[in-house]
């Protein structure tokens, strides 16, 4: 009994590990900002479309057009914000989901230029087009003549080099913890007879 509540020990102690790992950073004075690329290539910082990453405010972000798509037309930079007019119901104690989601509402609109990013390297026309993040945007490429949606994703990356969904290594380690302690017992019990 003594040895089995060893190995539970060590193998909480093992998930234990993990918890740093998984925590969240301590706040900085940067500001962060998003920014998601849709139906174009991320070129530097690397990154995949239709993905949301975080980036200090001031970070510069490298697209390029992608073939794929069709004939490459121009950039279309988006923001979102709050809409305007909708407030919370006046002296009430009760909070409907259709008041909260008013509250929670947010449109697309154009970004503007040199307020909310701006151009370091290329053109709103030319295939590849370097800006400096101010606030959080949407960059899409537009293709065929026809502009791309901001609020749609232009379709999920199957390439090989796609990432994995999740991180596997504790589970990898528990399965090989397992198996030794499983190899462990067989071995007692074979020389204990």
């Amino acid at each position: 009994m003594k040895k089995i509540i060893a190995l539970v020990l060590s193998i909480v102690m093992i998930c234990c590990f993990s918890v740093t790992a998984f925590a969240a950073e301590s706040p900085s004075a940067n500001e962060k900002v998003t920014v998601t690329v849709r139906k174009a290539d991320v070129v530097n910082p690397a990154g995949k479309v239709d993905t949301e990453y975080t980036f200090d405010a001031g970070t510069t972000i490298t697209v390029k057009a992608n073939s794929k798509y069709g004939t490459f037309n121009s950039w279309s930079v988006y923001k979102q914000e709050t809409a305007t007019g909708v407030s919370a119901p006046a002296k009430s104690d009760v909070i409907t989901l259709s008041a909260v989601k008013a509250l929670a509402a947010t449109k697309t609109v154009d970004a503007v230029a040199g307020t909310d990013y701006e151009i370091v390297k290329g053109s709103l026309t030319s295939t590849e087009m370097t800006i400096k993040l101010n606030t959080a945007v949407i960059v899409c490429g537009n293709y065929d003549n026809v502009k791309t949606d901001p609020n749609v994703a232009s379709g999920a990356d199957k390439s090989p080099s796609a990432p994995q969904t999740g991180d596997m290594t504790m589970v990898w380690a528990l399965v090989v913890m397992l198996g030794v302690a499983a190899f462990g017992f067989g071995v007692k019990k074979v020389y204990s007879k």
